[in-house]
């Protein structure tokens, strides 16, 4: 059989017909990805009739559980800068983990606490203690140790091998928070 030969104007039919699928098919994917970004932004968008009746239609947005999430975490934030950043601190390690001390003073002071010694503790302990003698520094360091014990009684000098007079916070770092053998 003989291929019938096409006219001109057929061949530009069938190549504009072709374009116009190939320029729809990008337009549809375009819709999708903006669909998906408003989607993963949390903009999405539900009609609502006017109560007066009148017919007309308005657009509301909705903030999805991501963007609340996110307001959650930017007000902890906020709570957080209200640090005592200032605080005289001891770290102690009450564990066998060479460094600790030394790494926990690392990461505090990273977080912008000035005043940060290391040392070791006399003995070992499982839980972290955090001896406070300044009324509600602890509020400072809770969140870096929440499994903590929080006392008010002064730790004894004898059980640490740095000079601990004038702390506002010692902490005794235990097992529980060595976040070097955790690494």
């Amino acid at each position: 059989m003989k291929k019938k030969k096409q006219s001109a104007s057929g061949i530009f039919f069938s190549m504009f017909l072709r374009a116009i699928v190939v320029i729809l098919a990008i337009v549809i994917v375009c819709l999708i990805v903006a669909l998906v970004r408003s989607l993963l932004h949390g903009k999405e968008t539900k009609k609502t009739e006017n109560n007066t009746g009148s017919g007309q239609v308005t657009v509301e947005k909705q903030e999805d559980e991501l963007l609340t999430a996110q307001k959650t975490e930017a007000g902890t934030e906020s709570k957080e800068a209200t640090k005592d950043l200032n605080l005289k601190i001891a770290v102690l390690n009450g564990t066998q983990t060479a460094g600790l001390a030394g790494a926990w003073k690392e990461k505090l002071e990273g977080d912008g606490f000035t005043s940060v010694e290391a040392g070791n503790y006399i003995g070992e302990t499982k839980k972290s203690v955090i001896y406070v003698t300044k009324e509600g520094a602890d509020q400072s360091l809770k969140s870096y140790f929440p499994g903590a014990g929080i006392e008010t009684t002064a730790l004894n000098k004898e059980e640490t091998d740095v000079d601990i007079s004038g702390m506002d916070v010692v902490i005794v770092i235990g097992t529980e928070d060595d976040i070097l053998s955790k690494q």
